[in-house]
């Protein structure tokens, strides 16, 4: 009972930490880039090691199977969603010109 309750809060702590990081980065990051980079991996690795870590503290087999089902759907959904986004800011007018601009700033290309 007790590895289960430590091998929890070693996950409830990594995701802190990727949730942490992954804000920083939203905030750090120039470009729209890799600041969606910086957000989908926050999102999807946080919630991904707060819901293993659910399931390692779910009472029963019932709540630990939807837990488990949520866990798919979330890994299915979260990269398609940021997919779309990325789609969108390639598309925009605004990351036409922020890529003109990184090719400019950039001497190594």
């Amino acid at each position: 009972m007790i590895i289960r309750e430590i091998l929890a809060l070693i996950a409830f702590l990594v995701g802190t930490f990727f949730g942490l990081f992954g804000m920083i980065g939203l905030f750090r990051f120039r470009d729209p880039y890799s600041r969606l980079h910086a957000g989908s991996l926050c999102g999807t690795t946080a919630v991904f090691s707060y819901l293993i870590a659910l399931l390692l503290l779910a009472p029963s087999v019932a709540i630990g199977a939807r837990v488990f089902i949520i866990l798919v759907f979330f890994l299915i959904s979260a990269p398609t969603g940021s997919s779309i986004v990325a789609k969108f800011i390639w598309e925009s007018e605004d990351a036409t010109r922020q890529r003109s601009a990184m090719k400019r700033e950039d001497k190594s290309l």
